[in-house]
């Protein structure tokens, strides 16, 4: 199994209905993001305490607070039926090839 690109803690999440969840990763680890532009998509494996690993694909997107500046955010194309804890770990694979 290959090295992941980098391996990502988060510190929140958001059910999305119809889209999945958006991974909002804590510090420092989410600068890896900054390395993608929005809407590259990544293989990822979720890892959560007492589950085993859960292979899926999310993008990277930006999410935006009034009065703070953007973040990078992960939009996971899974729903587990809510939000994700936080201290999940999200480890990146690899960039998508781009379809379009």
């Amino acid at each position: 199994m290959p090295e992941p690109l980098a391996t990502l803690v988060l510190e929140t999440s958001f059910r999305v209905p119809g889209l999945g969840v958006l991974a909002v990763p804590a510090a420092p680890g989410a600068a890896a993001l900054l390395a993608y532009a929005l809407h590259t998509a990544l293989a990822i494996t979720l890892l959560a305490e007492g589950q085993p690993p859960l292979a899926l694909t999310g993008t990277v997107e930006e999410l935006a607070h009034a009065g703070q500046p953007p973040r990078r955010a992960l939009l996971l194309d899974f729903d587990p039926g809510g939000a994700l804890p936080s201290g999940t770990r999200l480890q990146l694979a690899a960039a998508l090839p781009d379809l379009y």
